[in-house]
């Protein structure tokens, strides 16, 4: 019974972050919600198509291969990538767009990375780790080639989801400690392991986070500036 709700338990503590954020910034909670639907929704399609295939098989309360914790879990993840880095080092969109300035859009920025995964994937034949891995590392790469501006959001954003994700998983350790032997592919991951976390999850949190943490920011064509102290 544990083993069936640690997946769901550890998706509430994001969700709890999740709500802590949006209340403490009211300015923040637009980019917070389009981001959470984004991710909510790509969360569910990876998972169905790449993830589960050879990384993890979570539990899930249905038995399902994908069940309702993977769209909340993209749902809490990308609400806090997108804006944690805003709100711990008190920043705030400006309200006037960039102007005169061209570069791929942002739906260019996601047919990349799902191109590039896709390909590695199925056509190269590489695990999802790599594929993800080199196809979030070309998505970022992009963004701060247009946009150098975002790089320290980036590679903070990156840097602070990992740190959050250990919520994430000393909450499943916490409610089943036999729950990663049981659900990760170890015969397609290195085995090394961080706190009993596979590394390859920082790797992708880093990388997740350094893609969509300034993502919202390079779609509206806006900076970040320093809250004032008379705000």
């Amino acid at each position: 019974m544990m083993e069936s709700i640690a997946y769901l338990a550890s998706t509430i503590v994001l969700l709890i972050i999740w709500i802590i954020f949006f209340l403490a910034r009211k300015d923040a909670r637009k980019e917070m919600i389009v981001m959470s639907l984004l991710i909510g929704i790509i969360s569910v399609v990876t998972a169905h198509y790449w993830w589960t295939v050879d990384w993890w098989r979570p539990i899930t309360l249905t038995g399902t291969k994908v069940g309702i914790e993977d769209f909340l879990m993209g749902f809490g993840s990308g609400g806090i990538m997108a804006v944690a880095y805003e709100i711990l080092f008190k920043k705030r969109l400006y309200k006037t767009r960039m102007k005169n300035v061209r570069y791929p859009d942002q739906n260019t920025i996601l047919l990349l990375l799902a191109f590039f995964t896709a390909w590695l994937f199925w056509g190269v034949g590489l695990t999802s780790f790599w594929a993800s891995t080199i196809a979030m590392i070309i998505a970022a790469g992009t963004i701060f080639y247009f946009r150098r501006d975002l790089f320290l959001n980036g590679l903070l954003s990156g840097f602070l989801m990992m740190v959050i994700s250990l919520f994430f998983y000393f909450t499943i350790i916490a409610f089943s400690s036999e729950w990663i032997d049981k659900v990760y592919y170890f015969e397609t991951l290195s085995n090394v392991r961080i706190f009993s976390i596979p590394i390859e999850e920082f790797v992708f949190w880093f990388l997740a986070g350094m893609v969509f943490g300034p993502f919202y920011e390079y779609w509206q064509g806006k900076k970040l500036r320093k809250i004032s102290c008379k705000n």
